[in-house]
């Protein structure tokens, strides 16, 4: 069987690996967190798989890219074009750009949607609805032969004269030109040498006539050559003046010319309304960008908000010009069926599948075969999205009210839709933020690319996952450097029959368990929130237990975020801030028990870092203790260095000058995502010599960085305050990480804990609420106990826990269960059920506890 070979790689903790990854087919790649699955993955095939695909380009685009490394790997072959997801991706992008991404950008289809509309789209004016065409002689020809008979009317262009040239020149270049009649003050006058006196100049009115005919007989070329005429000399403008006559609609402006009334009508190259003389923009696809200031509406500049002046609290309120749509109002103006690009974005993933169906009934031969390749990508981004369960979503909803699963599933979409053949796909998590019964659907999509001659290496832990795959890796056995060794390889029978695999031990695990029937407190005390509307929640009342740990669940999008997230958090933030006035919020009509908590905190997967300069050692400001037990040693005293000398985000410190200690070079490909590269003065070791020579225990400070917490622990032994702090990461399953690695390369699950960890070394004795989104991403089942030794700490000191989660061994250690459902969008929203695990598994209608009962009572 073909595979893509790889020997003796040493990546990051990789030691020496020998294995193979089967072409066209689902690789899952699984072991503990920390085992080096990302090394492997992500540093490794990725990597290379970028590495030769640039090597292919041509020598001048790769003019700077001649130092890109390669993996550390004696041998690596057979490897196809890579891509890659990660998760935090979509969320450095959303923060970079700092305008937030929709669901229409992010799943790529606002880009062939703004094509669409550059290609199909028909300016309509908003103030007459009256359509505004680009006027060509063909269509001013049409327009003529619609006239009665024998109507007498002139072929015309306006000119302005103006300060730079005398009205002399201009009649002695029309004269030259072969111009004999101009229009000025409602008089015609011919043109002599000797007009300029006689002619008495308007500036509203100074028309050149070109030609004078009659609807009686018309000749065809003769009118398309003055027309043609008119248009060349005026760039772009022409007028008709039509003698008025009974027998026409008075649609025109009226005009009094030799005391005679005409009409005119003005004709323009230009997109520009007859009835209003309101000029619109040529569509084209910035137009319709609003991160683009040709199409950003100028009052928010493309934000859709704008700060209300009028509240003593930094609020926003809809943009009143763009009323939310962040777009100009030319780009408003163009329509498709009668449509705008907002009004479209309006409509859910399911009606707009109905709305293109439509239109490509309604097209022209010719007309759809130039947009059928639009056509073709936008279904193919739709049928996705359907196939993979969020069709109820509105192209316009913006990408921070999305559920984990739903943000999730848009960028699998974005990836997936490339309809690319032979080609490596890398994916971190694809079951992160989905409820066990969307998994099949994730799952049956990526079948479907493998189909197409693709191949598959996934970073999971997900049970659905491994099963469906076709082969399976798993590195461990432990962490760090206790880790990065194959400990299997093959298919999932194997697997589960292996007596060496910590993942096959679980999975075999077929014993039915105990589920939790009594929580820790049996009355405990609750908070209440009445009259929940936000979002998609139906006018719910739902209580909370206080000291307990509370849970969550629901499918992807039933309202799990918009309960937590979007409702508990700011109205008891609003509440416990004691202001003379709280804020009263529309979408809750009341809260009782809040007086029995003294603050809540949210712990989100949002990056906690956004450069490479952010560690782990810093954000818990365990660096300043170990850039002063440095400083402390007798070759820095010798060479009078102190703390600041050893930190390499100061600017007078021992940083490297050329990388100005990030340790790595960016470089902005543009036709490809930015390239970092290790620094070539220092090598990535972020520090001058002079600095990497002082050590402490014979490790220098950029070797103390690469050290995980696992090592760093007993490393600082007799530094009390260093080893709390590393004992706190510890407890909440991040022994493993190296205390330099930059902390956007962090997954949401690992950052959530860190954060957590940062907690857990504070000393309040308040009565804290943590409101925690999906703690267990990215952690393999083994280290969800790290997590919940954790939990237990906290409730123990009195503190209280509600946590969104899928993950069913989190739901099963729960004291009480809050149910959303049934289904997503508008079929969710509702409470399904509340109880302890126990109650839940033996509810009839429950997806959480139908997931419960067939994992620990194998019913």
């Amino acid at each position: 069987m073909p595979a893509i070979q790889l020997r003796g790689v040493r990546v990051h903790n990789l030691q020496n690996i020998n294995l193979d990854i089967p072409l066209n087919q689902l690789t899952v790649v699984c072991g503990v967190s920390g085992s080096g699955k990302t090394s492997l993955a992500f540093d490794t095939l990725y990597a290379e798989g970028q590495r030769r695909y640039i090597e292919t380009l041509s020598t001048s685009a790769r003019q700077y890219l001649n130092q890109l490394p390669k993996p550390d790997a004696d041998h690596v072959s057979h490897i196809p074009p890579a891509i890659a997801l990660k998760q935090n991706a979509s969320k450095r992008l959303a923060a970079s750009r700092g305008i937030e991404p929709t669901v229409a950008i992010e799943s790529g289809i606002h880009h062939y949607l703004r094509l669409l509309y550059t290609s199909l789209g028909q300016v309509v004016c908003p103030a007459c609805q009256s359509p505004v065409i680009s006027q060509t002689p063909e269509s001013i020809l049409d327009f003529l032969k619609t006239l009665p008979q024998n109507c007498r009317y002139q072929i015309c262009y306006p000119i302005l004269p103006t300060s730079d040239q005398p009205l002399a020149e201009i009649i002695e270049d029309l004269i030259q030109q072969g111009m004999t009649r101009v229009i000025a003050n409602h008089k015609t006058y011919k043109l002599t040498a000797n007009s300029s006196s006689e002619i008495i100049h308007s500036a509203d009115l100074f028309l050149v006539v070109i030609d004078r005919l009659s609807t009686k007989s018309i000749e065809d070329q003769r009118i398309l050559d003055s027309l043609e005429l008119a248009f060349d000399l005026s760039s772009g403008k022409s007028v008709i003046l039509l003698e008025q006559n009974q027998d026409i609609e008075k649609t025109a402006a009226p005009l009094m010319v030799d005391e005679k009334p005409w009409l005119r009508f003005d004709f323009s190259t230009d997109l520009i309304c007859s009835r209003c003389n309101k000029e619109f923009s040529l569509p084209e696809p910035q137009l319709f960008n609003f991160f683009s200031p040709t199409g950003a509406c100028p009052t928010c500049q493309g934000t859709g908000l704008i700060s209300d002046s009028s509240s003593p609290l930094k609020t926003t309120q809809i943009c009143p010009d763009c009323h939310g749509s962040r777009l100009t109002a030319g780009a408003l103006a163009v329509q498709i069926q009668n449509t705008n690009i907002d009004q479209l974005c309006q409509q859910s993933i399911q009606e707009l599948r109905n709305w293109f169906s439509e239109l490509s009934q309604n097209l022209n031969q010719p007309i759809q075969q130039h947009v059928t390749p639009l056509l073709r990508e936008i279904n193919h981004r739709l049928d996705l999205l359907d196939e993979l369960g969020i069709n109820y979503l509105a192209l316009n909803r913006s990408m921070r009210t999305l559920s984990g699963g739903e943000a999730q599933r848009i960028a699998l979409t974005s990836t997936l839709s490339s309809n690319l053949v032979n080609t490596l796909y890398v994916l971190d998590e694809p079951s992160s933020g989905l409820h066990p019964v969307e998994n099949k659907r994730v799952i049956s999509v990526l079948q479907k690319l493998c189909h197409l001659n693709n191949t598959l290496a996934i970073v999971e832990h997900d049970a659905d996952f491994i099963l469906a795959a076709d082969h399976i890796v798993e590195l461990g056995p432990g962490a760090g450097k206790a880790g990065g060794q194959l400990v299997f390889e093959g298919p999932y029978a194997q697997l589960i029959a292996s007596t060496s695999s910590p993942t096959g031990k679980i999975l075999n695990a077929s014993s039915p368990a105990d589920l939790k029937l009594v929580p820790r407190k049996t009355d405990p005390d609750w908070i209440t929130l009445s009259g929940v509307t936000r979002n998609n929640l139906k006018n719910i009342n739902v209580s909370f237990p206080l000291e307990q740990l509370c849970v969550v669940t629901g499918i992807s999008g039933s309202g799990k975020s918009s309960l937590i997230e979007q409702t508990l958090f700011p109205v008891l933030s609003d509440l416990l801030t004691k202001t003379e006035q709280a804020h009263s919020f529309s979408f809750c009509q009341s809260v009782t028990g809040i007086e029995q908590i003294d603050e809540v905190i949210f712990l989100d997967q949002s990056l906690v870092g956004q450069t490479p300069r952010s560690i782990p050692a810093t954000y818990l400001n365990l660096f300043d203790n170990i850039r002063t037990v440095f400083a402390q040693t007798s070759d820095a005293k010798l060479r009078n260095l102190s703390p600041r000398h050893f930190s390499f985000n100061s600017k007078n410190g021992g940083r490297c000058p050329e990388c100005k200690g990030t340790g790595s070079i960016e470089i902005d490909l543009q036709f490809l995502a930015n390239l970092n590269m290790t620094c070539q003065e220092c090598h990535g070791k972020r520090y001058q010599r002079e600095l990497l020579e002082i050590k402490y225990r014979k490790l220098n400070i950029a070797e103390v960085l690469e050290l995980t917490v696992d090592e760093a622990f007993p490393f600082f032994r007799g530094q009390p305050a260093l080893q709390k702090k590393l004992k706190q990461l510890k407890d909440v399953g991040l022994g493993y990480i190296p205390l330099g690695q930059p902390l956007p390369s962090l997954s949401g699950g690992e950052c959530q804990r860190l954060k957590l960890a940062a907690y857990l070394t504070t000393s309040s004795r308040n009565k804290t609420l943590f409101l925690i989104n999906e703690p267990t991403a990215g952690l393999h089942p083994l280290d969800i106990q790290y997590v919940l030794n954790c939990f237990e700490h906290l409730l123990t000191a009195g503190h209280s826990i509600i946590v969104i989660e899928h993950n069913l061994e989190m739901i099963r250690a729960a004291d009480h269960i809050i149910d959303l459902g049934p289904d997503a969008g508008e079929a969710g929203g509702a409470i399904v059920t509340t109880g302890t695990p126990a109650e839940l598994a033996q509810h009839p209608s429950s997806y959480t506890g139908a997931a419960l009962k067939k994992q620990f009572l194998n019913t």
